[in-house]
């Protein structure tokens, strides 16, 4: 009772441990008594000099110096506490913001390698069907000058069989006068001097040759001239039938000659334009095979690209939802350290006021 007496500030002749006031008193110090109990019974025992009360009252000021010396130890060891816990939240901030950075300039660089591939890929479709193109209009270009040919040179050698027959037929009607613009044909009564026999049938069928030839390209009133002189007999005399044929013979060989130069030329300039269409062709193909080798190197190249900017990607958003997730659990156990240090405190606190009030 001594003690609880004097920890509860009433007077010994007066104190009651039932009354409202001392229970306050042993409510406020609460376990400190149980702390002190073995104290005050050694004090009890010490040497006969020392009032009890003295000993109660340094034993209560080490307790109080010993809380606020511990209260210190504790005050740092927070204080480093909140400072680890400050700093690794402003680092793992820092770090967020930035991989948040990292992976906005990421999916940019993704999307813009997307739409490169994309418009590199539509490049590459069209150069590829420019290419065939190209190689198509060839063949066919090759193939029509190919038929032009054939074709000229089936024209050249019957406008040169032609021309050949027709020469051949106007000399043989020259020769039986049948030409009065030679000196020669002045005689109307001349015949064909050494054709006799098995020559004049010669001589007639190579006329009736170069007739049938010229007959295709003569005019209507020339054709029946034509078709008379070859259905009447020939002797190899002069007729002045004979001489309207050598005329229309002439005018054959001119058109067949003019026909044939017509033809030349213009297979010449077949052929040059042929050759020029050709080299065109030829060059376009080589400036889109390079830009087809280019576009393809460059779509190579965005495919790796694009695997890597995946790669650093998906590193880029587990570092963040790995940062993000310590993040969490640091704040959540910061919050829990502080709300701890704070009941310490406050339980310090009046463990400390219940000691000063019990000294004083």
């Amino acid at each position: 009772q001594v003690v609880l007496a004097v920890v509860s500030g009433l007077p010994l002749g007066i104190y009651d441990p039932g009354s409202h006031r001392a229970a306050m008193k042993l409510t406020r110090v609460g376990l400190l008594f149980c702390a002190l109990g073995s104290a005050v019974c050694h004090a009890a025992q010490q040497s006969q000099g020392d009032r009890t009360i003295t000993q109660v009252v340094r034993l209560l000021q080490d307790l109080l110096e010993k809380s606020k010396e511990e209260g210190d130890v504790e005050r740092d060891l927070y204080a480093k506490y909140k400072c680890y816990c400050d700093t690794s939240e402003a680092d793992k901030k820092a770090e967020i913001d930035s991989l948040s950075e990292e992976i906005a300039i990421l999916e940019s660089k993704i999307d813009e390698l997307q739409a490169s591939t994309g418009g590199l890929s539509q490049e590459v479709a069209k150069l590829d069907k420019d290419i065939a193109a190209n190689k198509q209009a060839a063949e066919e270009a090759t193939a029509i000058r190919k038929k032009e040919n054939e074709a000229f040179l089936a024209l050249q050698k019957d406008l040169k069989d032609a021309i050949a027959q027709m020469k051949s037929a106007i000399k043989t009607l020259s020769e039986v006068g049948a030409d009065q613009t030679l000196a020669t044909a002045a005689d109307h009564k001349q015949y064909m001097a050494g054709h006799e026999g098995a020559a004049l049938v010669e001589v007639k069928n190579t006329l009736r040759q170069a007739l049938l030839a010229a007959n295709a390209f003569v005019s209507p009133k020339q054709a029946v001239v034509v078709d008379a002189f070859l259905q009447a007999p020939f002797t190899g005399t002069y007729t002045a039938q004979s001489g309207e044929v050598v005329g229309i013979l002439k005018n054959m060989l001119d058109t067949f000659e003019a026909n044939l130069a017509a033809a030349e030329k213009t297979e010449a300039d077949q052929l040059a334009a042929y050759d020029k269409y050709m080299e065109e062709l030829a060059k376009a193909l080589v400036e889109m095979q390079a830009a087809y080798q280019s576009k393809q190197s460059e779509l190579g190249g965005n495919d790796g690209d694009l695997a890597t900017k995946r790669g650093q990607l998906d590193v880029a958003v587990a570092a963040k939802a790995e940062a993000e997730d310590f993040l969490a659990r640091l704040l959540e156990m910061c919050a829990a350290k502080k709300k701890q240090y704070e009941e310490r405190v406050a339980l310090r606190t009046n463990e400390e006021t219940a000691l000063a009030e019990a000294i004083a």
